[in-house]
């Protein structure tokens, strides 16, 4: 069983009770609930406070479950064919209704609510009159505040950009307008590098709670979306180069980083813990009131094939065919795909691999109607029959895309790519038994390791293969830039971007709801 465990989220009410006596009234406190008069006084109403933001992981909207499948299937490397035409279409750029509840609605309420507790704990975390056992304490509970809210924010603005830019509690007659992704993006940058200055350099238990490295990794992060690539080489400098040195590494097997064996291993720089210390039945996400309340995720089922799980998204083929263009050295094909996907060649592409079961059916007997279709193997577990919970965390941040981005802003930094940014590429597949770029059969190294153009565009296919379906891919296709050659290109690899209209779909639409209550919202443009 896994040491960190979650609580309610707070409830917060104020219930003023009057009592009649002739013309005059008494207000009294009712001492049987919180309300805000009476919390926010102590060390541990703020450590309960902070809870309550971490519970929020634990969302249809977030992390349990929706943000996979919107992530995952806009990206070109994921696609949903679920039986929910909606939900598909959702991430096929095809936005019929706007307040859509499945995916859009809740992703946009659990996100702010996320938010709006993280701005709880920072409007009362610098209260004089709250005493704290240690000073240190109260910073590190700040600087937790900081980085969960950046967090959170970075997710927003990937999927709408144009979102209010809240920092402090909000009530109900709140009307705030749009702000930009440069406002945001600028705002939590701040906010990463106060949070720096709070944050321990290591947990040694506690893993839930993000450390310094889990702050320059998402500022990092953060300047790579911005465009400030060279303090984002500063960020990603202390990971690879400087105090994170001695914290982070690869993990030497690969696969480990996808499953409950080894989870908070070397490699992460921050995980979202799951767990099954509740075991609770279907879809009891809504039950965070219940001091039962789910503590898993539902990835795997999400993801899982069809006649097996919700089969809600899945990969495209072309994964499959790029990380076989490519031999290890041993003259294998690349062990990642083995771990990243299931597909009807894999008996024949990795025949060192035993019987290879998907959820005890082969290929041939469970899934040979499913043709070239390939389903996503990365986050599954040998449990069975399959549940519709699983307590594998999601590694967040590792150190692998930290250096493949490192890579890639140090190539943007100097026009051309260094010897540090060619190493930390090699370092990424020789980790898997890959030959360095210098060594590739397959691909120009020398042309790839002299010319910024060259460099750039490689570090697409390496990235696309190393962080497959974690989440990443749509990022990134943002921040390297939509342009007609480029949508072109994307609908080679996926038809979903037949629909991609350019100026409109890079964002989605703000649920409408929100627009038509609050005349300072300004709907997305083109929606």
């Amino acid at each position: 069983m896994k040491r960190i465990v979650y609580f309610l989220a707070i409830a917060l009410v104020t219930l003023p009770c009057l009592i009649s006596c002739g013309e005059k009234y008494i207000d009294i406190e009712n001492g049987n609930s919180l309300n805000t008069s009476m919390f926010w006084k102590t060390e541990e109403d703020m450590n309960s406070n902070l809870i309550a933001v971490y519970n929020m992981f634990y969302r249809q909207g977030t992390w349990t479950r929706n943000i996979y499948t919107q992530l995952n299937g806009m990206a070109d490397d994921g696609v949903s064919y679920a039986g929910w035409t909606e939900l598909n279409e959702w991430t096929k750029f095809k936005y019929t209704n706007y307040n859509f509840a499945e995916g859009q609605a809740k992703i946009w309420k659990e996100h702010w609510t996320a938010v709006n507790r993280a701005n709880q704990v920072l409007d009362h975390i610098d209260d004089e009159a709250i005493v704290f056992g240690n000073e240190n304490d109260r910073k590190d509970i700040k600087g937790q505040a900081l980085w969960l809210r950046a967090f959170y924010y970075y997710y927003m603005v990937a999927l709408w950009d144009n979102i209010p830019l809240l920092l402090h509690m909000s009530s109900a007659g709140d009307q705030p307008a749009n702000s930009t992704p440069d406002e945001i993006f600028t705002q939590m940058e701040q906010d990463l590098v106060e949070a720096i200055g709070y944050l321990p350099l290591t947990r040694s238990k506690e893993k839930a709670r993000p450390t310094k490295g889990s702050a320059y990794g998402l500022l990092a992060r953060y300047y790579a979306q911005h465009h400030k690539w060279t303090e984002a080489a500063q960020c990603l400098e202390w990971i690879v180069e400087g105090e994170g040195k001695s914290v982070y590494s690869l993990e030497p097997v690969w696969q480990d980083n996808f499953n409950c064996k080894k989870e908070n291993n070397v490699e992460s720089l921050y995980e979202i813990q799951f767990s099954l210390v509740n075991y609770v039945g279907f879809d009891q996400t809504d039950n965070y009131r219940d001091a039962n309340a789910q503590l898993g995720t539902q990835i795997e089922i999400n993801q899982s094939p069809k006649g097996t799980g919700w089969n809600n998204v899945e990969g495209n083929r072309w994964i499959v065919e790029y990380f076989k263009r490519e031999k290890t050295t041993d003259g294998k094909n690349d062990p990642r795909l083995f771990y990243t996907c299931w597909y009807d060649q894999a008996t024949t592409d990795f025949p060192e691999h035993g019987d290879q079961l998907i959820y005890g059916k082969t290929w041939s007997d469970g899934y040979a109607d499913s043709g070239n279709r390939v389903f996503i193997k990365k986050y599954s577990t040998d449990v069975m029959p399959l549940y519709y919970w699983n307590d594998n965390n999601f590694r967040s941040i590792r150190l692998a895309d930290m250096l493949l981005l490192y890579a890639e802003v140090l190539n943007e930094v100097n026009k051309a790519p260094t010897a540090k940014a060619v190493e930390y590429v090699n370092r990424v597949r020789t980790r898997v038994g890959l030959p360095t770029l210098a060594a590739s059969t397959y691909y120009d190294g020398a042309k790839i390791a002299s010319d910024y153009t060259a460099f750039k565009e490689h570090i697409k296919i390496e990235r696309a293969l190393e962080t497959a379906f974690e989440c990443v891919r749509w990022m990134d296709l943002k921040r390297w830039g939509f342009d007609e050659a480029t949508v072109k290109e994307l609908q080679k690899r996926d038809v979903d971007y037949n629909n991609f209209e350019l100026g409109k779909h890079e964002r989605l639409p703000l649920p409408q709801r929100e627009v038509d209550n609050n005349p300072n919202l300004e709907q997305n443009p083109k929606y």
